[in-house]
């Protein structure tokens, strides 16, 4: 998600892809699915990050004047650890113009969250952050919440494992009672589900390729006795083993990709091999069924550079034909793409970026006088 610019839905267990709930009385339907073309059975919706300058009111008819058939918002300011609690009304009013504009929503976690790190005050910190998350995702009803996965700060992927399972854990844990808790005597909604997304593979940041999302996923598919996280810094709990552990972990997990992330990290997604390359070990992981979003971002960064600098749809080095191919994959039609660009102002996606994505889901070619956008600069989200 680019930090500048701010980033489905019958019973309430019923799903249709893992991860993803279809419908239920605290979801909301998913929008019309778009006509597809001769070759296709069906196309992706599409749609972008919304800014909730004003509150969570306005958003909905903010994002269809954008012309999206989904949206994200973040579930507070993404840069303090301040967490914000809309007004019954307020959130009350998202939920009407969701339902009005037949428009999913999810959200995104704050910037500071870091669930793999050593310091376990900082990874308790990033526990209550993901739990407010998921429990204000789980009042509005959303299709899912997004989370950047932190970095395990030179200490190595293996000892985070354990780190990162144990936050989210707590997490979950701590939404649930704090929904117990607000909704005495009402249905208690049901937490969405939680997509960790791909990183750009700097540094010690956890999530650089599918093999570490894999291993975080199945060991958060075993079930511990529960527990909070630990704010001793010296405590490392250690890789779950299956020894310990037993299946069914309640909270829905799955992957949210960034196009931008992957081509930075070295997926050569731009190219029709290199894409397939990657869907292919997707699904070799057992986790193309767990996609449950696409952040559709071009990138300014060159291939595999682990710089996260994304471009507008059409200017970056993945192209107008690279991500039209990947708009158009017959192994993504059924999951939503959000984008979270500069827009021509800097100011985040706008309804240009969105009729140029849905051209491309047409199979159409960019049109000769499609302006030159900014990129965004120097990170992503």
């Amino acid at each position: 998600m680019n930090k500048k610019t701010g980033k489905t839905p019958g019973s309430p267990r019923t799903r249709g892809r893992k991860g993803i709930r279809r419908s239920g009385p605290t979801s909301q339907q998913a929008a019309p699915s778009p006509e597809a073309p001769s070759g296709l059975k069906q196309l992706p919706i599409v749609g972008a990050q919304i800014s909730t300058a004003g509150g969570f009111a306005p958003v909905p008819e903010r994002a269809a004047a954008l012309g999206a058939e989904v949206m994200q918002i973040f579930s507070s300011n993404p840069r303090t650890w301040r967490t914000r609690h809309p007004e019954p009304d307020e959130m009350a009013a998202l939920k009407t113009g969701l339902r009005r504009y037949r428009l999913p929503l999810f959200f995104h976690t704050i910037y500071l969250i870091n669930l793999a790190s050593p310091d376990g005050e900082l990874r308790a910190r990033s526990a209550a952050a993901l739990a407010h998350a998921l429990v204000t995702g789980a009042l509005a009803g959303a299709a899912g919440v997004v989370t950047h996965v932190g970095s395990h700060r030179g200490e190595g992927f293996e000892a985070s494992i354990g780190l990162v399972a144990e936050a989210i854990r707590s997490a979950e844990t701590t939404a649930r009672e704090t929904l117990a808790a607000e909704q005495t005597g009402q249905s208690e909604p049901a937490l969405p589900p939680l997509l960790l997304e791909t990183a750009v593979g700097a540094g010690a940041i956890v999530g650089r390729n599918i093999g570490e999302l894999r291993a975080l996923l199945e060991a958060l598919a075993l079930r511990p006795p529960a527990r909070a996280v630990s704010r001793d810094r010296s405590t490392r709990p250690a890789p779950p083993s299956a020894s310990s552990l037993t299946p069914g972990w309640p909270l829905d997990l799955g992957l949210c990709l960034d196009t931008a992330h992957l081509f930075a990290a070295g997926y050569p997604i731009h190219e029709e091999t290199g894409l397939q390359v990657l869907l292919d070990e997707l699904d070799r992981a057992g986790l193309l069924s767990r996609v449950g979003l696409i952040h559709l971002n071009d990138s300014a960064s060159e291939l595999a550079s682990n710089r996260d600098r994304h471009a507008n749809p059409g200017d970056g080095l993945i192209g107008y034909e690279g991500l039209a191919r990947i708009v158009r994959h017959p192994a993504l039609t059924r999951i939503p793409f959000v984008l979270e660009v500069p827009g021509a102002e800097g100011h985040g996606p706008d309804a240009d970026n969105v009729a140029l994505v849905k051209l491309m889901r047409a199979g159409l070619p960019r049109p000769a006088e499609a302006p030159s956008r900014p990129e965004s600069p120097g990170h992503g989200g």
